[in-house]
């Protein structure tokens, strides 16, 4: 009986694991086709509703892992080693959520403007998209954890993310190789020679210890599927 749950559990996480990184990979193709493709509002609100149903399902599996180890904590006998892949399990569906703070090499790439001159919401998307482009693993800009729900937008002078406003200049810090995302934004006509024609100054600095902080709040209790 106890090798049965220990298989059966053990195929759970493994299941997880799976539907975890293919939704990651598809919401990341998702987005860098947004740059060559401009889709009209009902396919932007079907693909955010899509999104809502993924984190939804997503928070309620990482529920019920937790609930398994609670019930394992509850029995003298559990195994501990279940016990560590289930908890392995549940960070690493945090880590993909978006939800932890995490570290590693990468690139800072900071952003400024001259004096009678605005950094564009297009401009920090331009950017973002680019990175993801490059199979970046963690973005944040201004310490905003950028994720699939983030919004990117302009707000006067300033731009907002995730609901907040944040002022220049833009510090957009990404985890992932860092020889490969500055190739990508060094291209010809591409995101690093688009902003010097607009007069903008750009540093790029490889680090080997990012540090990138969780997501913070993104609202979705007003969202409601369209059944078909």
């Amino acid at each position: 009986m106890k090798a049965f749950k220990i298989i059966s559990l053990t195929l759970v996480c493994l299941v997880l694991g799976i539907t975890i990184a293919w939704q990651f990979k598809s919401v990341k193709v998702n987005q860098v086709l947004a740059q060559y493709e401009k889709k009209n509002i009902n396919e932007l609100i079907d693909e955010l509703l899509l999104e809502k149903s993924n984190n939804e399902d997503l928070k309620a599996r990482i529920q019920e892992l937790q609930d398994e180890i609670d019930a394992i904590k509850n029995n003298e006998n559990y195994d501990k080693q279940l016990l560590a892949d289930l908890k392995q399990q549940i960070l690493n569906a945090r880590i993909m959520a978006g939800l932890e703070t995490v570290k590693g090499s990468g690139l800072i790439i900071t952003v400024r403007a001259p004096e009678g001159t605005a950094i564009e919401d297009r401009h920090i998307e331009d950017l973002v998209n680019e990175l993801k482009a490059s199979d970046v693993q963690a973005i944040s800009v201004n310490d905003e954890r950028i994720v699939a729900l983030s919004e990117i937008r302009q707000a006067g002078d300033y731009i907002m993310i995730n609901g907040r406003q944040l002022v220049p200049p833009y510090v957009v810090k990404a985890i992932g190789d860092a020889d490969k995302m500055e190739k990508s934004l060094n291209l010809l006509l591409g995101v690093i020679d688009k902003f010097k024609f607009y007069g903008f100054e750009v540093e790029l600095v490889k680090e080997n210890n990012i540090i990138i902080p969780g997501v913070s709040d993104i609202s979705i209790d007003l969202l409601t599927p369209v059944e078909q």
